[in-house]
């Protein structure tokens, strides 16, 4: 170890460039023969999954010598203002409030506009998480199908439905329910883009990903960014499923999860989900 941070040291001011914003930098990184995804997080002090969700050319098998890579400092997200969002609904989906996020990046008022970057920084995410059960919610929007029988709306017959659909605009960010070990991540049918985790009790599973940023193996910490929402697979819209399965049999996610009168934590912000 001593020798990797010798080597740091004397050779990363030859390997950065970086491009500085109001309130965060991003360091553009050559990977170097002997990197790995988990080294370079080690090294600037940010998650893997950081890394993955500010380059998604990239994953943790293939790191190649020669590719440039963003790390930002401090460690945080890009969040991209679609139409209709608010500042309180973005801090909503991120489980955070207004006011940091306001000084997070340097805004005097709540007026912002469709297509502006915000930097969420790691340190104000989940804030707001609601833990009066063991998991949180792992997205913020609104429950569109419930775990049971339904009427499929692709397959257009009876089918039974092992999850419950939250609908949210896609890129919305997807958090891990419970602390565990990511066990799959691909594409798996017409769950589309999928991430499983498997905790000490249970295991999970966050479909219809337009992007995911762990890998498997990798273990994750109840709250943090798994992926962003999108509608891969067989969906008709931007949305997460989300399973709870007990030695693989898939049980209501309802049972385990807090109140849907309050996916916030009402202490924080004083109102309710949706």
């Amino acid at each position: 170890m001593e020798k990797r941070c010798s080597f740091l040291a004397f050779f990363l001011p030859l390997l950065w460039a970086f491009t500085t914003f109001a309130n965060y930098f991003l360091i553009h990184y050559t990977v170097q023969k002997g990197d790995s995804l988990y080294s370079i997080a080690l090294d600037f002090s940010v998650s893997p999954s950081v890394i993955l969700d500010w380059n998604p050319n990239i994953t943790h098998s293939r790191l190649l010598p020669g590719t440039v890579i963003l790390i930002p400092q401090p460690s945080g997200y890009l969040y991209t203002v679609q139409r209709n969002d608010t500042l309180e609904i973005i801090a909503r989906r991120f489980f955070t409030t207004p006011q940091l996020i306001r000084e997070a990046n340097g805004l005097r008022s709540d007026r912002i506009q469709v297509g502006q970057k915000l930097f969420i920084p790691e340190g104000i995410i989940g804030r707001a998480f609601n833990e009066e059960k063991g998991m949180i919610w792992p997205v913020y929007g609104t429950i569109s199908s419930t775990y049971g029988w339904r009427y499929h709306p692709i397959l257009k017959r009876n089918t039974f439905h092992t999850g419950v659909d939250i609908s949210a605009p896609e890129g919305t960010p997807v958090f891990a329910a419970e602390s565990g070990v990511v066990e799959f991540v691909g594409v798996d049918g017409g769950y589309g883009l999928t991430v499983k985790i498997r905790s000490s009790s249970y295991t999970h599973l966050y479909a219809h990903l337009s992007r995911a940023c762990v890998y498997p193996g990798q273990f994750v910490k109840k709250g943090q960014l798994i992926g962003r929402v999108g509608k891969t697979g067989l969906a008709t819209g931007p949305h997460l499923h989300f399973e709870v399965r007990v030695k693989g049999q898939a049980v209501n996610p309802m049972n385990y999860l807090p109140t849907q009168s309050w996916v916030l934590k009402k202490e924080i912000l004083g109102v309710g989900g949706e």
